[in-house]
């Protein structure tokens, strides 16, 4: 499953695949804007989504 972000600043659409939230998003701060290519802050729910997918992935191929 694929998540949309939008900028904060711009207001443009940022798809992000689900590898990407899955093995960055819980380690990462923010993430830049495709369009104006200012940071955007990662909300921390999406931080503790993105490390719980994370630890499911990696617990399953145990």
């Amino acid at each position: 499953m694929d998540y949309l972000m939008f900028c904060d600043h711009c207001g443009m659409p940022k798809p992000i695949v689900e590898h990407i939230m899955r093995e960055y998003f819980w380690i990462a701060n923010h993430v830049y804007c495709s369009n104006c290519e200012k940071p955007n802050q990662i909300p921390t729910y999406l931080q503790e989504l993105s490390l719980e997918m994370h630890r499911d992935r990696y617990r399953d191929s145990e």
